[in-house]
């Protein structure tokens, strides 16, 4: 009796053009979801350390007008655009006890944007300005009555003799966070003496 020998198929060698195809695409998809994933992290990094910045910023200048005010006096009665004030502390106008006026400066024509710090050195010099944060566009300012413990604004605390002092800021799209917007409250060293009101066009 004839023994038929089994005939086995030829196992090829290498790989068919759809396997090689299938393992392109496959390894495409995994280097497309790496690069994804890596750019995210880039993209978090970098809002971090944006944010990290702008937080920065905001607390330095919230330590500089808690020095500034702190170490002053607050000129009495209040103006309705900004606050005006004296100081003690190191500040640009390197003078102890100068008239500096903290507003908003909205003027295109003028090389400082936001939150500004205006002086004048002597009169016979031109009126000066820093630029505090350019993020700041509206600053409202309040003030502690020392009689009716309540916050007037400039408007209602022409009769109030001051404790502290409350700033609140706004701040642009791109400069929006959650330190520039939370109340700056200064407790007031002392007010200053009742004085007749600046004249209409005074600068300072």
């Amino acid at each position: 009796m004839r023994h038929q020998r089994r005939i086995e198929p030829r196992r090829r060698a290498g790989t068919t053009v759809l396997e090689l195809v299938v393992a392109l695409v496959v390894t495409g998809a995994v280097a497309a979801a790496g690069a994804a994933a890596f750019r995210t992290s880039i993209d978090r990094r970098t809002q971090l350390v944006t944010r990290a910045s702008d937080t920065e910023r905001a607390a330095a200048m919230r330590a500089l007008l808690g020095e500034w005010l702190s170490s002053g006096t607050v000129t009495w009665p209040p103006r309705a655009n900004g606050l005006a004030f004296t100081t003690t502390a190191v500040n640009p106008a390197g003078a102890p006890g100068l008239p500096l006026r903290l507003f908003i400066d909205h003027d295109a024509g003028t090389p400082e944007q936001g939150l500004t710090l205006e002086f004048r050195v002597s009169p016979e010099r031109p009126v000066e300005r820093r630029e505090i944060d350019a993020d700041i566009m509206a600053m409202s300012v309040e003030y502690l009555d020392a009689d009716t413990r309540t916050w007037r604004t400039a408007d209602g605390a022409a009769a109030a003799r001051p404790l502290a002092v409350r700033l609140t800021f706004s701040a642009t799209e791109a400069g929006d966070d959650r330190l520039r917007r939370l109340p700056l409250t200064i407790v007031l060293p002392h007010a200053s003496e009742p004085r007749p009101a600046a004249a209409a066009g005074d600068t300072l």
